[in-house]
């Protein structure tokens, strides 16, 4: 039977300890720079300590280096690859498909593992991954096991899913919401998680958008039993005491069901403790159905604890919460009614007036609370200090134990070995001085030689061998030491440290020649994209994602595309960005050209008979040249990701065929979650304004596949820009017209037509 591998979040050097200890075959952790957890980044100077940690103590070590990194900082990408290939890494955790091509064919050395940030979710996204060289791909946590097992079927690439922690509503990599309403980007790794936040659509207000947290504990055989490769545990912004909790605990249900899978179970105490450490409300996600509703907590977006018990009376005068409890209370625990913001920690209760440090189950205590609670409301325990401290790592790290023995003679070279057993160090210094004074001591050296500090060492037997009237100085004495140390550590780290070359950024650094630019309008109706090629567009998209509000048939196709051509107007069609099979993708209709919008299709497309053009799609997010000129081995034309500025377009643009998004509403989110459906299951609703407490509205449609979309609240319009775009270097300018009907449509292309023929800008007033 597979046993696979247990992958732990790691956000400091405590929480690494954790992990370890507590059973991680693997752990996975970030620096400070191209991490997608920038609040849970090792500094500098504790990376390499953590990696020598890890392997020392046969944990395997992975670096995510899982944000989009822009063009100016891919010298120091390259350099920080460099240290991490030198320090050993056993794998490297990607997102830009610009690092991983530099990685791929400059540090062969490194392993590369596809981030989930990467949105695979088709065979077709692995297999154009697998032919880049990628060991692992993290895999969409919105596929089901049996989606899961039928690519698992087709491929050797290693798979690895994430089975507990946090969930995102969008597919990930595939959500600018925090750039686009904070500038604070998701793929940077500075979320501001605008999707727990409170909204209102229609009646229905609510934390809408926050989901529960993964959690596949009871379920973890039939994920074992997949031939999953690795179980990924989420939780890298957590403390080390849920991350010891949590691995415990699926260590030890890894290997109960290992052993005797017919008998497997989850304890009650198992699952309590789970709940405890943190939960937003559990949910086993997508692997076994559609959760629907269950996937959502839409009360209370951060962590609801446990049951403790409910509220008899409220004492406003004196400030005193009287609570019947149904489990043990104790001084330092953290209690909270839901979703109030009336959390406090206990520092003091009583019971019958008499001050306790502790309550068993099923009694009234007497607490104080500054905020009001009130009778019957429900509390619910946050924080267990027991438990954390059952679970805290007490600043005990598991060091190897050596054996020192010092030897100082008159008229010869002191000498210290050290050894653990297997490996034996041998190191000299100088020859001893006579003692003018008092001489040094078989304590003192022995003192001396056990202050092994931050290393993996330590002192389990010291052997002096001293002539008497000896003098040596203590600083020769700990230099003598650190030197052994040194090359003891040498020895162990051997076995993966690296000698790399720093990979060379290459790229096509000549500026191509270019015609003046297209204009192209992506439209979701028949009848707008008749509009948009009777306006002027040079290009037009038709399809990509169809919505339910507006769907498409065959039928409109044709007539797209035959108008196309009697116009003398190129029309490309789109296809979805999530399209968990890919099928013949209309190649029969015979259009001019295809908008791709996933890899998995961009891969079928470059693997089957069509000859047609390919304009990948901004989801691909291309932020860096030597991104654009791998994917310009696939296709002929690039879209750039909205979240780069005009002076980053610059770098980029004037070295191959891009295009950029100028005018419109464009999805800024994707979801499977339909939300419309679960929150007003009675009617039927496809597009709804979702309202922010600050007066934003954000419209929502959802597509013929049940998926959510979430456009920008903000039209784009770039018409006071467009001079800027033609001078650096871009050369399609498009329109997303999904929204707009065909009137608004055709006035939008003439509009943008007009000052790219004329060469001028113009001013957004929203009359169009």
């Amino acid at each position: 039977m597979n046993k696979p591998e247990l992958l732990a979040p790691v956000g400091s050097k405590e929480a690494l300890i954790a992990a370890v200890e507590n059973g991680a075959d693997a752990v996975y952790f970030g620096g400070q720079g191209f991490s997608a957890r920038h609040d849970a980044a090792l500094l500098p100077d504790e990376l390499e300590w953590a990696i020598d940690y890890a392997h020392i103590n046969k944990t395997k070590a992975y670096i995510t280096v899982n944000t989009l990194i822009k063009d100016l900082e891919l010298e120091e990408a390259c350099e920080y690859f460099q240290f991490l290939c030198n320090a050993g890494v056993d794998a490297v955790i990607v997102q830009d498909i610009g690092a991983l091509r530099l990685l791929k064919d400059q540090l062969p050395e490194l392993s590369i593992h596809a981030s989930t940030q990467m949105n695979v979710h088709n065979l077709e996204g692995l297999q154009f991954l697998e032919k880049l060289g990628v060991k692992r791909v993290v895999l969409a946590r919105e596929l089901s096991l049996d989606e899961i097992q039928k690519i698992r079927s087709q491929t050797k690439t290693e798979i690895e899913v994430f089975i507990h922690g946090a969930l995102c509503i969008s597919y990930s990599g595939q959500c600018l919401w925090s750039s686009m309403i904070s500038g604070k980007s998701a793929n940077r790794g500075y979320c501001s998680q605008p999707c727990r936040r409170k909204y209102r659509i229609d009646g229905a207000i609510g934390h809408l958008l926050s989901t529960k947290d993964l959690n596949i504990s009871e379920r973890i055989g039939y994920l074992i039993d997949s031939g999953i490769d690795s179980f990924k545990i989420e939780g890298r912004l957590k403390h080390p005491e849920y991350v010891a909790g949590v691995v415990r605990i699926y260590r030890t249900l890894i290997e109960r069901y290992l052993e005797n899978p017919a008998k497997f179970q989850v304890s009650y105490d198992e699952k309590h403790t789970l709940r405890q450490l943190y939960n937003r409300g559990f949910t086993p996600g997508y692997f076994f159905m559609d959760p629907g509703g269950n996937l959502m907590s839409r009360k209370h977006p951060r962590n609801q604890g446990t049951y403790l018990g409910n509220v008899i009376k409220y004492d406003r005068e004196r400030k005193f919460a009287y609570i019947h409890i149904e489990q043990p209370l104790r001084i330092g625990d953290g209690i909270s009614t839901q979703g109030r913001g009336t959390g406090t920690s206990v520092r003091s209760m009583y019971i019958d007036n008499q001050s306790v440090e502790s309550t068993p189950a099923c009694a009234t205590v007497k607490i104080p609370m500054e905020k009001i609670v009130y009778r019957d409301e429900t509390i619910f325990k946050t924080y267990d200090f027991k438990l954390m401290d059952a679970f805290g790592i007490k600043n005990i790290i598991h060091k190897i134990p050596i054996k020192l023995s010092f030897t100082a003679k008159h008229g010869e070279p002191v000498t210290l070995c050290i050894t653990d057993g297997e490996n034996e160090i041998t190191v000299k210094g100088d020859i001893p001085n006579r003692s003018k004074g008092s001489p040094i001591s078989d304590d003192s050296v022995t003192w001396h030689l056990k202050k092994l500090g931050n290393t993996f060492f330590e002192a389990k037997k010291i052997t002096i061998n001293l002539d008497d009237d000896i003098f040596i100085p203590i600083s020769r004495l700990n230099s003598l030491r650190r030197a052994a140390v040194k090359k003891l550590e040498e020895e162990y780290t051997k076995n993966w440290k690296r000698k790399c070359k720093k990979p060379r950024i290459s790229f096509n650094t000549k500026k191509i020649n270019k015609s003046g630019p297209l204009l192209s309008v992506n439209t979701c109706s028949l009848e707008s994209c008749k509009a948009a090629i009777d306006g002027g567009a040079d290009v037009v998209y038709f399809g990509g994602e169809q919505f339910k509000d507006n769907p498409l048939t065959i039928k409109d196709y044709y007539h797209a595309i035959e108008y196309g051509n009697k116009k003398e107007v190129e029309v490309y069609i789109g296809t979805p960005r999530i399209a968990k099979k890919i099928e013949r993708l209309n190649t029969d209709l015979n259009p001019d050209g295809f908008l791709v919008a996933n890899p998995g299709a961009l891969y079928h497309l470059n693997n089957s008979i069509n000859e047609k053009p390919i304009v990948i799609d901004y989801s691909f997010n291309v932020f860096n040249r030597v991104a654009m000129t791998h994917y310009l081995d696939y296709c002929h034309r690039i879209t750039l990701s909205p979240e780069l500025t005009l002076d980053e377009i610059k770098h980029i643009a004037p070295y191959g065929d891009v295009e950029c998004i100028v005018h419109g509403f464009f999805p800024i989110m994707v979801s499977e979650h339909d939300l419309l459906q679960e929150l007003f299951p009675d009617d039927r609703i496809y597009d709804a304004l979702l309202e922010y407490e600050k007066h934003a509205t954000f419209p929502i449609k959802t597509d013929v596949q049940n998926r959510t979309y979430i456009m920008n609240h903000k039209e784009l319009c770039m018409l006071d820009h467009i001079l800027d775009l033609i001078e650096a270097g871009v050369n399609c300018l498009r329109i997303e017209a999904g929204l707009y009907n065909k009137k608004t449509t055709g006035k939008l292309t003439k509009l943008y037509k007009n000052a790219i023929e004329n060469r001028t800008n113009n001013h957004c007033s929203g009359k169009y």
